[in-house]
């Protein structure tokens, strides 16, 4: 018996526009990236290049996001602002800090700032009441340090928790 042979069959090779694909790619994975919370451009853009698209596709989808008001770091900034002031009691030395490392620059964080209802006085005798009652077994030096300690950690300015202290404890023994 004769065995033919047969030339294997011809594969067909479809011409795929990769670069539109991962730009598609890109765009889904950035919307299932900001359906959990606000980002900022260098959140996403970190996001799309950790998960392998080459920056010129990061960098088209971080336009288009833009263009479509999904991404928009100034106000991103300030809905962090409003969260970490309500939640954490930040002032603006951390808030600026935080936003800085999430990309955002101190010129758009002062800004925003300046936008907002914050008072970082009133913020630092609202913290330090609260905690002064947490301290009051304290003898009042190291309440006044307790307390000074605590506010700087939040990143609240010197002389307006030095005037916080003032306000929530008695000025003899400890100024």
């Amino acid at each position: 018996m004769a065995t033919s042979k047969t030339s294997p069959r011809p594969q067909l090779r479809l011409v795929v526009d990769t670069d539109a694909d991962a730009f598609k790619d890109a765009m889904e994975l950035a919307g299932k990236f900001l359906a959990r919370r606000a980002r900022s451009e260098r959140e996403v853009r970190t996001k799309l290049v950790e998960a392998d698209f080459s920056t010129d596709v990061a960098e088209r989808t971080i336009e288009r996001l833009v263009e479509l008001e999904l991404v928009d770091d100034h106000e991103f900034a300030r809905q962090w602002i409003e969260d970490r002031v309500k939640r954490r009691g930040l002032g603006r030395r951390a808030l600026i800090g935080e936003l800085g490392g999430k990309g955002i620059s101190r010129g758009v964080a002062e800004d925003v700032l300046a936008e907002t209802d914050f008072d970082e006085a009133a913020q630092a005798v609202e913290l330090a009441q609260g905690f002064a009652r947490k301290v009051a077994h304290h003898p009042l030096e190291k309440q006044a340090a307790k307390i000074l300690t605590m506010l700087a950690r939040r990143g609240i300015d010197y002389d307006s928790a030095k005037a916080a202290v003032r306000a929530v404890l008695p000025p003899e023994g400890w100024d």
